[in-house]
Parts: C-alpha cells; structure tokens; sequence
C-alpha cells in the first residue's frame, strides 16, 4: 500500500482525528485559515448534502417517532449538561466555569453525521438528536444563562431556524431526490462521498477557529491544567449516564446518545463566547474545552464496541477501500 492510500485509510477510520488537527491548525495559523470562514455556512451544506446521501429515509422517520427518547436526550443535553458541568468549576475554579456552562448548553453540532457511524452509532438518530436539540437550544440557551450566571444571552431564533433549513432540511431532502433517482451512482461512490465530507468538516473546523481566536491567547498553569484532567473524568463520567439514560435502545443506539451529548455545537459555542463575553477572554478556554471534550471520542467509540460485541465474538471490520 503506498503511503497516500495509508495515510487515507488511517483518516478515513480515525476522522476524529481531523477535528484534532483542524482545531491545532486554525489556533496556530489564523491568518492562513480564516479566509475559509465566511464560506462556511456553504461548507455545512456540502457536509450534509454528501453525508445524508448515506442515510435511510425509512430508519430516520422511525427514530423521529420515539418522543420518549428525543425528549429525554433534549433534556440531558439542554438542561442537566451545562448545570453539571458549570458548578464544579464554579466552586473550584471560576475562570473556568463561564467556559464549561457554554460548552455545556450548546446543541448536538451539526456535523455529528460525519462521525456517528465511525463510533458504532446510528447516523440518522443523530440527526434526529440534532434537529431536536438545535430546535429547542434558542429557547433554552437564554434561561440557562439567566439562572446561573444572571445574564441574557439572546439567540437569534429566526436567524437559527432559517440556518437548520438551509443546512440541514434543504440538502437532506435534495439528497434524498438524488439517492431515489439514481441510486446506482450513490451507493458506487460511497467512498467518496464520505472522503469529501471529512475534508470539507476539517476546513470548515479550521476556518471558525482561526476567525474567533486570532489575537486571543490564554496561559495554562498546573492547577488549571489538574483541573481539567479532573473535568475530563468527570465529563466522562456524565457521558456514561448518558449511556445509560436509554436502557431500552441497543447499544449502537445508545453509543449514539451519548456521542451526542458531548459532540456540542462548536460554531455556536464559539459564537456566543465572543459575541456575548469578550471582556472575559473565553474564546481561548473554549477552543481548549472543544480539543479535550475530543479525547473522550475514542474511548466512547472503544466502549461502544465492546457493549455491541456479543462475549468470544470477533468485532467485524471493514475492509480498506483502495
């Protein structure tokens, strides 16, 4: 195998991976990647025209009927997330505990359809999530902040909808026009419809850090560094009562659940630390939030597995497509 197809298979099944390095590249070379930002809004739709060419119309339909489910991951996600992760840091480290509540109150982002599968998951439930969570967040965002740290964060709800049509409902059903016409073609370049989706989500990652971090910089010291070790672990451990929330779904459908929780809105996060926070220099402390809610990602995608995996089985992989 030469070395570009290995470097392209190590990608393909490591996409968490692109988040890594898009994150680095764009704190690190803002002047080169922030052109990219004002394109993004055309990035997302390119994401989810190419990665809802993948889906099931019949499967999402079916997960869009469970309510009991949808609501209890809007809940955990909206309400409980942010509150558990703001008060820790509240209480031992404050400069840390603006960060966390944004962090913690945004939306499923909205490029979860890129990894859920990669991570045992269910694409089209993750959507599902998505468009429930994304829906809900303009009204809960401002009564989060309200009550915990006593200011309005107003969320433009017209503005937000309006983006959810246009990047998610117009290329999904475009998609789905596609994928009933000419099934044939879809289904033979699969492959690369899910190679332009990683690389358009790697660019357009890079272009919103670049754009909200440049001339923001933020020094860590060893307790802040301890502290958020402890976050981690402790985030890690609410990610496991996600898990856990929705006892009557298969593992990959719970695996799904809990991927959404941490997979938080990184745009909108970013957003509404350097709209509404400016003073309080936490647009680098999110960046930073976003790379270690990351880590999480692979040891998610390892327990999923192993819960999917009936005991002495072997897990199936994939073969690497040339």
């Amino acid at each position: 195998m030469s070395l570009v197809s290995r470097l392209r298979s190590i990608f393909a099944e490591n996409q968490i991976m692109i988040v890594l390095i898009a994150l680095v590249a764009g704190l690190l070379f803002p002047t080169v990647f922030r052109p990219i930002a004002p394109f993004g809004a055309y990035l997302l739709v390119l994401i989810f025209f190419t990665s809802s060419l993948r889906l099931s119309l019949n499967e999402l339909l079916a997960y869009a009927k469970d309510w009991k489910m949808a609501a209890l991951a809007a809940f955990f996600m909206l309400v409980f997330m942010p509150i558990a992760m703001w008060i820790p840091p509240r209480v031992f480290a404050e400069d840390w505990a603006l960060p966390f509540l944004i962090v913690g109150a945004m939306p499923t982002g909205m490029t979860i359809a890129l990894i859920a599968e990669y991570f045992g998951g269910k694409t089209t439930l993750a959507l599902v999530i998505t468009a429930v969570t994304s829906l809900l967040a303009p009204f809960t965002i401002p009564l989060v902040f309200k009550y915990t740290v006593g200011q309005d964060v107003p969320i433009p709800v017209l503005q937000m909808f309006t983006e959810l049509l246009l990047t998610i409902v117009v290329p999904f059903g475009v998609a789905m026009l596609v994928q009933r016409r000419i099934p044939t073609f879809v289904k033979k370049h699969d492959h690369a419809w899910s190679q332009i989706s990683i690389l358009a989500f790697g660019i357009l990652i890079a272009g919103i850090v670049a754009d909200t971090t440049q001339g923001s910089t933020v020094t860590l010291g060893w307790d802040e560094v301890g502290i958020l070790f402890v976050m981690l672990a402790y985030i890690g451990g609410l990610v496991w009562l996600a898990y856990r929330m929705a006892w009557w779904r298969t593992a990959g459908e719970k695996a799904t659940i809990a991927l959404c929780m941490i997979y938080m809105n990184n745009t909108l996060a970013l957003f509404i630390g350097n709209k509404y926070f400016p003073t309080q220099n936490v647009v680098p402390r999110l960046v930073i939030l976003l790379m270690i809610v990351n880590v999480l990602l692979p040891p998610l995608k390892w327990f999923a597995k192993r819960a999917s995996t009936p005991a002495g089985a072997t897990p199936f992989k994939k073969p690497i497509l040339p």
